[in-house]
């Protein structure tokens, strides 16, 4: 007899791997749940890198043996490789359990499929949810499943833009181009991605924090600032909140052979704890966008979220160095002279959109 697949709990699996949003990199999120004659009794995600699988916390949560006939939902195939952890196929064939539903396939080529064989090779059913289910579980994880597939950094790039196409009143000042909901939200997937990354004019003009202020509290990602020239070191600037707040091992400035001879730069950000790395210029003397992806993967990151200013974004777009855009929109417009024009992202071609309204703003967002 063929299960009766219940959307609402391969939907209630992905809240549940919501709960690890930004904590489990560079491993993906999961959650998992056990239901015995349609009753939910028992719950599990994957909280950290190193901590149990989901499968395992909801096993545990159980306490017990499943009954006879009950389901395993899982957002994610069960990963059946051992690496900090046991292979979850080894628990779930333990369980007893005869039934599993599972949101979508690893994306890891190396066992990617391989859970679902060792299940069914074992006498396990193993059931696929439905498309447009299957696409959003693979969504939640689009920075492990970009990594996964090529060993390479997802670069998303975020642009806030009035509706005449401005990024701010008056250049050289901030301005907010959204409001309260858009900021929020820009706040939460802060939280997910393990790197933010803005120019040198952005924390000249804005004096950014670069942290997620989120109602739990707050959080620092790793925060990357592209100067060439190291200006932001410069008396006339000096100091940035990022340089100068509780999060120095979080900072590390991203610069070219220029910035590293201006000695007094170096020396100021080696007695704040400052981390400098070198990365190939452009011929206008720019960070190389192209290098900048291969600094980001020597420094381990899997993501990151580009909140740099116009020049940062031209640059990253031009070079094709852009695999995500999170464009917000919002009903303003800056018409001042002074006002500083925006890439123009309405002629790029965005792969699986999605679009949120947000108060009287809205995001688009998909894959480049």
């Amino acid at each position: 007899m063929d299960l009766e697949i219940n959307p609402e709990l391969i939907e209630r699996s992905l809240a549940l791997a919501e709960k690890g949003w930004g904590m489990t990199h560079p491993n993906p999120m999961v959650g998992a749940l056990i239901v015995e004659n349609g009753e939910v009794v028992a719950e599990g995600y994957h909280a950290k890198a190193g901590s149990p699988h989901a499968e395992i916390n909801a096993f545990s949560s159980l306490g017990r043996k499943p009954k006879d006939g009950a389901v395993l939902y899982i957002s994610l195939e069960p990963c059946s490789t051992t690496g900090r952890t046991p292979p979850c196929t080894s628990a779930i064939l333990d369980s007893g359990i005869q039934d599993v539903v599972i949101g979508c396939i690893d994306s890891d080529s190396r066992h990617g499929g391989r859970g679902i064989e060792i299940l069914r090779e074992h006498g396990v059913a193993v059931h696929r949810a439905p498309p447009e289910l299957e696409k959003k579980a693979i969504r939640l994880n689009m920075i492990f499943n970009h990594w996964a597939k090529s060993k390479s950094p997802l670069i998303a790039l975020k642009m806030a833009l009035s509706a005449n196409g401005m990024v701010a009143e008056r250049a050289g000042y901030p301005s907010r181009v959204t409001g309260e909901i858009a900021r929020a939200d820009v706040m939460c997937w802060r939280r997910l991605f393990p790197a933010i990354c803005v120019g040198s004019g952005t924390v000249i003009a804005d004096n950014p924090s670069l942290t997620a202020r989120l109602p739990s509290g707050d959080w620092c990602p790793v925060r990357l600032v592209l100067d060439s020239s190291l200006l932001t070191f410069s008396e006339e600037f000096h100091p940035r909140q990022i340089f100068t707040d509780q999060y120095p091992s979080k900072t590390v400035v991203i610069t070219t052979s220029r910035g590293l001879a201006n000695m007094e730069a170096v020396e100021k950000a080696r007695n704040l704890g400052i981390r400098i790395m070198e990365c190939a210029e452009e011929e206008d003397g720019r960070v190389s966008p192209r290098d900048f992806r291969k600094t980001v993967t020597e420094l381990g990151l899997h993501g990151v979220y580009c909140e740099g200013g116009p020049a940062v974004a031209r640059s990253l777009l031009a070079a094709n160095e852009v695999d995500y855009l999170f464009h917000y929109r919002s009903s303003k417009e800056f018409s001042f002279p002074e006002a500083l024009i925006g890439p123009d992202l309405q002629s790029l071609s965005v792969r699986e959109p999605l679009r949120v309204d947000l108060g009287g703003d809205h995001l688009i967002h998909g894959y480049l």
